[in-house]
């Protein structure tokens, strides 16, 4: 079934624009974020994570090999 379009008329119409001041708690950090095809994602934080990061792919990677083998939990 076709998508019924709208008239100008009828479509939302901006009544006010202002500005205002949002804070924000601290400034941003520039982060690594690291995605597996799986849907696993890691967030690293900083420069000093990047080993424990290291550590986590190589069990994951080792326990999804045992599975993928036969293992069993």
């Amino acid at each position: 079934m076709p998508r019924e379009r709208t008239s100008a008329r009828e479509r939302v119409v901006c009544h006010d624009v202002c500005f205002v001041e949002a804070e924000s708690p601290r400034p941003l950090q520039p982060r690594l974020v690291i995605q597996f095809s799986d849907g696993l994602s890691l967030l690293v934080e900083n420069d000093r994570a990047i080993d424990l990061a290291a550590e986590f792919i190589v069990s994951f990677r080792s326990r999804e090999n045992y599975f993928r083998k036969g293992g069993r939990p």
